[in-house]
């Protein structure tokens, strides 16, 4: 698909990685600093209109905080608490993350921490998670689970 083919069509089913990959290099082309979006699509494979950056998460997931309503977590599983929320109320199906972060394609150890903490944390949620990604200075790359776990 071209960027207008994209940028036409963006109800289209993402119904495969190629389609997916394409979609979040579209939207968000290339790393600019360390940050982490969600994504989300629906039940069938059509990206909803909310893309959410998230700018200030911990360096180590596996940190604890205490919260009123979960008691004292990780940051991984607070977060995937809280997606699993916003998934439910939105009535999203999956969940798309993406690590973006300046520098080479290579997986850094922050990166495969989140994505593993996270990953895990969104199955005990029952959260989908279609992908994840890392975005960084020359595109972007999927994250196999051989990258993080």
């Amino acid at each position: 698909m071209t960027n207008d083919t994209l940028a036409a069509d963006k109800d289209a089913p993402l119904t495969d990685d190629t389609l997916l990959t394409e979609r979040v290099l579209f939207l968000l082309e290339r790393a600019n600093l360390r940050q982490f979006w969600m994504m989300f699509l629906d039940e069938h494979d059509v990206q909803a209109p909310t893309l959410m950056p998230c700018d200030d998460l911990p360096v180590d997931p596996c940190h604890q905080t205490h919260t009123d309503d979960l008691g004292t977590v990780t940051h991984a599983e607070l977060l995937a608490a809280r997606i699993a929320f916003l998934m439910e109320h939105c009535e999203f199906a999956q969940a798309v993350f993406v690590w973006e972060r300046r520098g080479g394609p290579r997986v850094g150890e922050q990166e495969r921490a989140w994505a593993r903490e996270l990953g895990a944390a969104c199955v005990r949620h029952g959260v989908r998670v279609r992908a994840q990604f890392l975005l960084h200075d020359r595109g972007v790359r999927v994250l196999a689970p051989d990258d993080y776990l």
